[in-house]
């Protein structure tokens, strides 16, 4: 039987995004083990924030009750707090997070719910600070026939400079509402849902970018070999704008295929490629039909426990908040590797280059032409585990944005200090 995951179609990436920009690096896990991911992956993107993975050595139980609480605390200092082109601040930053997540298993069923917040504190700089909320619920039954339903929720509001396309200080509410139903067999797996996205702006800048996302979706795979999956999956989606005089509704669609499996013993290996369609509503500013190629691959090769090197590659479309561009294509490559030594340390490099490519041309500094931004991405950690509930960490991480329009251009420099407590 083609087994389930943890995580939900469209959180599984969003995840994987998050453990990429944290430099963690999840264990390698067998195809057999992996669920079949639903989904665009044009989902509205987290803010780099998750709560903990849970683990069985972390937890304290209160009869059926699995609690999983946590704490991280960081000091930070950041030479380019506002991702300005010129005129650079640096300052300290001072993080908490708290969290907990609560689980219950009752026969094959499970419930499992999490809250946690970020408190960031800026050095002589108030205006900066922020308190953003992360909520999650998850509601797993496992019925008769290799039968399954997921409904899953996650709530996230966040303050401060979320964006690749403006480095403008923004309020933003984002839920996602996903029923998941699937059917196992031994030799294939059907899979088909349906998910709701809000995206809310706090700021008035951004409010003529509120919309509502409605995307059904359904995915097959068969095992071709043993632990080898062959993939077919199609999403239909509908995009509303609350306000919808500057953006235009529409409709999209995309088809995937592609395969998921081990190469080697040591090779894992997720490749998806197909096409996408949008078709914009009638609007002054609104483009024609958008047809592109879209791609997401992984390959991870873990040559022993200790060592885990990822590679992704990301194509796709994504909704777009820049002058009268409704969308942009996001091309995407990151590597990471990590490395445990001396049992109780970790150190992880990593890396990433973005374009994101815009299609209708815009004005700025009375110059016109189509914007183009490049995004690279460096990175190291070294993490020392003193117990499993107790971990400290030091990280360097720097950020550049090339774009056609030098206005647009930033470096940033930010060093970390944290310890974290999980149970």
């Amino acid at each position: 039987m083609i087994k389930r995951g943890r995580l939900g179609a469209l959180g599984a990436l969003g995840l994987l995004g998050c453990l990429v920009w944290l430099g963690t690096v999840p264990p390698v896990v067998v195809a057999e083990e992996q669920e079949l991911q639903i989904g665009l992956p044009d989902f509205p993107r987290r803010v780099r924030r998750t709560l903990p993975e849970l683990k069985p050595e972390q937890e304290i139980r209160v009869g059926i009750l699995k609690l999983h609480p946590s704490f991280r605390s960081a000091i930070q200092f950041d030479d380019n707090i506002r991702l300005a082109s010129s005129g650079e601040e640096s300052t300290v930053i001072f993080q908490e997070k708290p969290g907990i997540i609560g689980e219950v298993k009752l026969g094959d069923h499970r419930l499992e719910a999490g809250y946690g917040i970020e408190i960031l504190s800026f050095a002589g700089d108030s205006a900066e600070d922020s308190l953003n909320h992360l909520a999650h619920g998850q509601l797993d039954l496992n019925l008769a026939n290799n039968f399954s339903v997921t409904t899953k929720d996650t709530f996230e509001r966040n303050e401060g400079r979320l964006f690749t396309e403006t480095t403008d200080r923004d309020k933003i509410n984002i839920n996602t509402l996903e029923i998941l139903g699937r059917y196992d067999r031994p030799m294939w797996a059907l899979e088909g849902g349906w998910t709701y996205n809000l995206v809310d702006h706090d700021t008035a800048a951004f409010e003529s970018n509120d919309y509502d996302e409605h995307v059904l979706a359904i995915l097959g795979g068969y095992k071709i070999f043993p632990k080898t999956l062959w993939l077919v999956e199609t999403d239909v989606g509908f995009i509303e704008y609350d306000a919808n005089t500057t953006r235009g509704d529409h409709t999209y669609w995309q088809i995937l295929t592609g395969l998921r499996g081990e190469l080697t013993s040591k090779v894992t290996s997720t490749i998806k490629v197909g096409f996408q369609n949008r078709d914009f509503d009638n609007l002054a500013t609104a483009p024609g039909d958008a047809d592109e190629f879209v791609a997401d691959a992984e390959l991870v090769y873990s040559p022993t426990t200790d060592d885990v090197a990822r590679l992704e590659y990301l194509r796709t479309l994504r909704t777009s908040t820049y002058a009268t561009n409704h969308y942009y294509r996001q091309d995407k490559i990151a590597l990471s590797y990590r490395k445990r030594f001396a049992r109780k340390w970790l150190v992880t490099p990593r890396f990433s280059w973005q374009l994101n490519d815009y299609h209708v041309a815009s004005t700025e500094g009375g110059v016109t032409k189509e914007r183009e931004d490049d995004f690279f991405q460096v990175g190291l950690d070294l993490r020392y585990e003193l117990k499993e509930w107790l971990s400290s960490g030091i990280a360097y991480n720097f950020r550049t944005r090339n774009s056609n329009f030098g206005t647009f251009d930033y470096d940033n420099n930010r060093y970390t200090f944290d310890v974290t407590l999980a149970f």
